[in-house]
């Protein structure tokens, strides 16, 4: 079985490593002067040498003649280290022994000394898969450890070592590799391999390996397994899925000029001819975001060919910089979302249908959801002022009822003040915090509640208080500004409000009023003092002047007891229950004077 061309042609020496200069003359450096750290972290995204210089690192340092830094790979020590037999040099994958256990077992041997090389070197490749407990396991080993230990982590996330780790380790970073030095070497190992490929076909090749040298040389295997000699542009584009350039610039300038049928069209012919859905997604945005940077006046760092860079920047003119960055992060949701388990055609043609479907060229698109929501949000505003829940007009004006008596609407007698919404909006102030005297839990409610605009009423502008007032004539004229006594009491309490509401007033007359109660809690919470020197604020505001003010029970003479009729329920308790049908009783701390007196 023949051997991968990413194994067969691994760096083998410091020098052969592409695109990582800075990074070689460091360690050659330690290496040639004997001054090595006891610990390397070693990052950067995939394929850019990270575990290939942990080798010839190790090669290096226990060589038996270094040249200038480099091993000879051909001493004892080289040649034990190459064909994998060297027990002083071990490589650890992180992500299948990432436990507690095996770090102990490592803690545990790195004091033995080396069997026969100068130095053991442990290679600890994907290190960030190592869990919390087995890092802290490791960290007195790897801040003090043996003379003879040289530890080498390699990770493609380095965020997720723990800060005391990097600390204590001297990090390199594997920066991606240009197109120009991938395919310079995918070349030479062309070459070597004695076979043809055109000059295009490298390149391709380069560019979709996205500065991972593994990769590209993956892709270039791919590509002359297909047989086709010399290997040119054409059988390297098919061998690796990739689209046609000429589908993608269409495809492009269908997104630009939101022609949804051109879109699709596009779409079908690449997947026609066997493109990867991802590939194809890939090189939308490599020629978007050429588009965008030529855009804001920067087309020369797009890195494109003759004819994608010439239609970018005339494309980029054309239309602004937000419209090819919103597409451009559309295309990237897109290509993430491919990577789960998803139809990848379907998902393709969702993306270019959102593209060329919303909002218009050179301006950033509107969506039709925002457009949704600003209509939802307009017709719900008109709707709460015509009902009077909000200010309809400015500096706070109210609107006015069409008739004083048509502003008041009393609740239902069978609901009690305790149980009742709350209609009048607080736009004034927010409300005071109450004491809630009966706290009722009411469970299992199998019938919908009334919604609030069932019983909600306008917000009556109060009346003059400016000479003679209706209010101080007789009980019909109290009975005619009612709503505006309760409106100005919920400035003031809105608990108390929401009391007074289900009252109405028996006697008046110029400085008096007596208020008719239905029901002892309302007669009692009326009663109370604090409460009752709001309650004669508030009808001296609507009265005009000082009022007395006498609170009377008006309902039955004798009021119905919560004991056996109801089961032992409150009177209250019995009204919430008939309001709420299908509902029960699971706790109750409500204190009845007329029931305790009664037993």
């Amino acid at each position: 079985m023949s051997i991968a061309l990413y194994r067969r042609y691994r760096s083998p020496r410091f020098d052969d490593l592409i695109g990582q200069d800075q990074i070689v003359t460091t360690l050659r450096n330690q290496v040639r002067v004997a001054k090595l750290a006891h610990a390397y972290l070693f990052t950067g995204i995939r394929g850019t040498g990270k575990t290939s210089t942990a080798r010839i690192l190790a090669r290096a340092i226990n060589c038996l003649k270094p040249d200038d830094g480099e091993p000879c790979n051909e001493c004892a020590s080289c040649t034990e280290i190459l064909d994998g037999s060297a027990v002083d040099v071990l490589e650890i994958d992180a992500a299948s022994n990432r436990g507690i256990d095996e770090i102990r077992d490592l803690r545990e041997k790195v004091n033995y000394l080396p069997a026969s090389l100068r130095c053991k070197v442990y290679i600890i490749d994907e290190a960030h898969m190592l869990t919390p407990p087995a890092w802290n396991a490791f960290l007195k080993t790897l801040e003090e450890p043996p003379s003879h230990v040289v530890f080498v982590l390699a990770t493609t996330e380095p965020h997720q070592i723990p800060e005391t780790i990097r600390s204590r380790a001297q990090r390199f970073d594997f920066r991606r590799v240009g197109t120009a030095d991938i395919s310079t070497h995918l070349q030479r190992i062309a070459t070597s391999e004695a076979v043809e490929v055109d000059a295009g076909a490298l390149s391709l090749i380069a560019t979709a390996g996205q500065g991972s040298v593994r990769d590209a040389i993956s892709l270039l295997d791919q590509a002359l397994a297909s047989g086709v000699r010399p290997l040119d542009t054409d059988a390297a584009r098919r061998a690796l899925g990739l689209a046609d350039p000429a589908t993608v610039r269409d495809l492009v300038t269908a997104i630009s000029s939101r022609d949804a049928a051109g879109a699709l069209r596009g779409a079908a012919a690449a997947f026609n001819a066997g493109v990867d859905a991802r590939q194809l997604v890939r090189e939308l945005a490599r020629l978007v975001r050429g588009a965008a940077l030529g855009a804001v006046g920067y087309p020369e760092g797009a890195d494109l060919g003759p004819e994608d860079a010439a239609m970018c920047e005339q494309l980029g003119g054309r239309l602004s910089a937000e419209m090819w960055v919103s597409t451009l992060e559309r295309l990237s949701t897109t290509e993430r979302d491919l990577r789960q388990p998803v139809d990848a055609r379907l998902q393709v043609e969702y993306c270019l249908l959102r593209l060329t479907r919303s909002g218009v060229p050179g301006a950033v698109a509107e969506t039709g959801e925002i457009q949704a929501l600003a209509t939802r949000v307009e017709r719900l505003e008109t709707l709460l002022a015509e009902r009077g829940t909000v200010a309809a007009s400015p500096a706070g004006a109210r609107p006015e009822p069409a008739s004083p008596g048509a502003a008041f609407v009393p609740a239902p007698a069978s609901i009690p003040a305790v149980a009742a919404t709350e209609e009048i909006a607080a736009t004034e102030r927010a409300p005071e915090p109450v004491e809630h005297e009966l706290e009722t839990a009411v469970v299992g409610t199998s019938e919908p509640t009334l919604p609030r605009t069932e019983i909600a009423t306008p917000k009556p502008a109060p009346p003059q208080t400016s000479g003679t007032s209706p209010a101080s004539a007789d009980v019909s004229g109290w009975t005619s500004v009612w709503a505006h006594l309760v409106e100005a009491l919920n400035r003031r309490d809105s608990m108390l409000a929401g009391v007074l509401r289900d009252c109405r007033p028996l006697e008046a007359g110029p400085e008096r009023l007596v208020v008719g109660a239905p029901y002892k809690f309302h007669l009692d919470r009326l009663n109370d003092p604090a409460k009752h020197a709001i309650l004669v604020e508030a009808v001296g505001e609507i009265g005009g002047g000082p009022h007395a003010v006498d609170v009377q029970f008006c309902g039955s003479d004798k009021p119905v007891r919560a004991g056996k009729p109801s089961g032992g329920q409150s009177e209250a308790t019995r009204v919430a229950l008939d309001t709420f049908k299908g509902s029960r009783i699971t706790s109750s701390r409500l204190r009845d004077a007329s029931v305790d007196g009664g037993e």
